[in-house]
């Protein structure tokens, strides 16, 4: 049973700030205890704000786009704590319902007339530390735009790959439908144990690989002047320096998203050739 249900919109959206107010509204009407966003609560002058960082509820509610639930993902003190997602963004391919659905999505959750669904993330590791986890993907590129990245990738045991590129890609099954695919990825189904590596730009042509998600990526600069930069999921970036090197494995958390209606997978098949349809 939900007691505790999270509200964390999206700041600077007039539209995202109006439909959590209906939802938080909502939710005191079923008397429901609500944990809005600290900064949403501030905006609003709602009692019982929390930090993102430290909120803990049965139910994550975001209202926003893909974006919004990329935060919510990387922040949350409880990697598990589902996340049932409003979308109010362009695409929402991590969105379930849409605005005008989601007063009725969130009785059914209330009702338990959903399921849950998990997403494998990535931890991303220097010098034997976890920099941080990631849903999408870890994105490395040269720190000087007008320069190549030159690096080796190697995957467990196995023999490395030499290459240079304008940058590297490697992405979950999630992040398989986000920058991976539009650099010319495949896209992977959820419940796979794998990350797909795709290459920016390749000096050398090289088709992009699907690997087990069981052994660990490595990924290390040969070049003795080039530093790098990775950026997990647009929001975390760290500079890599020269002949340096990461590690790229499965982490021990996952992502657990509420659905109601069809899987991941269905959603982002159909999505593209609605909006080519629509702009037709």
């Amino acid at each position: 049973m939900l007691r505790n249900v999270a509200i964390v919109p999206r700041l600077d959206s007039d539209q995202a700030l109006e439909v959590a107010m209906s939802l938080y509204r909502y939710l005191r009407s079923r008397r429901i205890n609500v944990i809005p966003d600290i900064e949403f609560s501030r905006l609003k002058n709602l009692k019982g704000g929390v930090p993102l960082s430290q909120i803990d509820a049965d139910l994550i509610v975001t209202v926003g786009g893909d974006g919004t639930v990329l935060k919510t993902s990387m922040t949350i003190q409880k990697p598990e704590t589902p996340i049932l997602a409003v979308n109010m963004g362009r695409r929402g391919y991590l969105t379930e319902v849409e605005p005008e659905n989601a007063l009725k999505a969130l009785g059914e959750c209330l009702e338990g007339r959903h399921r849950l669904e998990e997403h494998a993330k990535l931890s991303v590791c220097f010098e034997g530390k976890v920099l941080t986890d990631g849903l999408n993907e870890a994105l490395i590129t040269p720190a000087a735009t007008w320069k190549m990245l030159q690096f080796e990738v190697r995957h467990g045991d196995q023999g490395f790959i030499e290459q240079r590129a304008d940058g590297l890609i490697v992405a979950t099954p999630t992040g398989s439908t986000a920058h991976a695919l539009s650099a010319g990825g495949p896209i992977l189904e959820t419940s796979l144990e794998a990350f797909t590596l795709v290459f920016i730009c390749p000096q050398d042509y090289i088709r992009s690989l699907v690997l087990s998600s069981l052994d660990d990526i490595q990924v290390r600069l040969t070049d003795s002047k080039v530093k790098a930069i990775v950026t997990v999921d647009g929001r975390y970036t760290r500079q890599l320096p020269p002949e340096s090197s990461i590690t790229i494995k499965r982490s021990k958390n996952k992502a657990v998203f509420v659905r109601l209606n069809s899987s991941f997978l269905s959603r982002s098949l159909t999505r593209p050739a609605r909006m080519v349809h629509g702009r037709g």
